[in-house]
């Protein structure tokens, strides 16, 4: 189980052809990439935050918020990967190979978005543009199936 949400951190790190395999991923390694990416952003915003709240508490609240956050995030890019398969493959990829990809492809960006709102607030839109740019990258590299043309008898 271990083994195969590390190979599937590994394959999300830098977006590549390779990375559209992940589309067929099993539910616990993208499940645990989730909840890994959720203790590491809560981590780090307790970290740059440093709130005078009861930390356990805060931590539990914040973990629970980032995680919804995310699953949104995901839920509506989700959605906009199956636009972009619909239009260059004619057939969109159903929601179940769509949402793991997206798990996939949303974890190092929404990372770099939330430090670039931590560091330097204006620049959140760049951050924006990196996660459309890394979500829709390997998709223009996939293979396009050729259109037929009918035989003429």
């Amino acid at each position: 189980m271990l083994t195969s949400t590390a190979a599937f951190l590994r394959h999300s790190l830098i977006p590549t052809k390779r990375a559209l395999r992940l589309r067929l991923a099993p539910l616990h390694a993208y499940m645990l990439a989730s909840i890994g990416f959720t203790v590491l952003v809560t981590l780090v915003d307790y970290m740059i935050l440093q709130p005078d709240f009861f930390a356990p508490m805060w931590l539990f609240l914040h973990g629970f918020a980032i995680f919804f956050f995310y699953m949104m995030t995901v839920a509506f890019v989700s959605l906009y990967v199956q636009f972009v398969t619909r239009v260059r493959q004619q057939k969109a990829w159903p929601y179940r190979q769509a949402w793991p990809y997206t798990v996939a492809m949303t974890i190092v960006p929404m990372f770099i978005v939330i430090l670039l709102y931590h560091v330097v607030p204006d620049w959140f839109t760049g951050g924006l543009l990196i996660l459309v740019v890394y979500v829709t990258w390997p998709l223009l590299r996939a293979p396009v199936p050729n259109k037929r043309q009918p035989r003429s008898r």
